[in-house]
């Protein structure tokens, strides 16, 4: 198994599109191309305080991992990582690899003090995920995230330090 991160590349806009289609993240609100087309041109590069990149498993596109440091949402130092892989890349350690190549190099690379995720309190693989990576739990954000019946998810917030 090889994973690598590496900038978009613009022929994967369809794919990204679909990606994100099917992420529960954003159900109920399609892809905007113009925006994943932006985001491509700036992926692989710190920029408005986004840092994206695609996770290539073997040759292919796995799925999206990034990091975000809104510059009035959060303190300087601090980064928040997100991923979301295609369906048949999840499980077999592909997210692994690629939150902790992108978290040794927010650390190596860009100055991090501090990164943290959140997750569902229910998404038990995504938490094995962080602990395995050195993430301590640090609280449960409740009523956290929207879901698509209107309800709120909790969210369980994970962090780790510059070591």
């Amino acid at each position: 198994m090889t994973v690598s991160l590496r900038p978009f590349r613009i022929d994967e806009l369809d794919l990204l599109a679909e990606l994100y289609g099917r992420s529960a993240v954003f159900v109920g609100e399609p892809p905007d191309r113009e925006r994943l087309r932006l985001r491509i041109a700036r992926s692989g590069r710190l920029v408005e305080g986004r840092l994206d990149f695609a996770v290539d498993a073997d040759g292919r596109l796995a799925g999206d991992v990034g990091a975000r440091r809104p510059k009035e949402g959060l303190p300087p130092g601090v980064f928040e990582l997100g991923i979301e892989l295609f369906e048949e890349f999840r499980g077999r350690g592909y997210g692994t690899a690629a939150l902790e190549q992108l978290n040794e190099r927010l650390f190596r690379e860009h100055c991090a003090e501090r990164v943290q995720a959140s997750t569902a309190v229910w998404n038990a693989a995504m938490r094995r995920v962080l602990e395995k990576l050195g993430f301590v739990e640090e609280g449960v954000m409740r009523a956290y995230m929207p879901r698509p019946d209107g309800g709120r998810d909790d969210y369980v917030l994970y962090g780790c330090r510059r070591r």
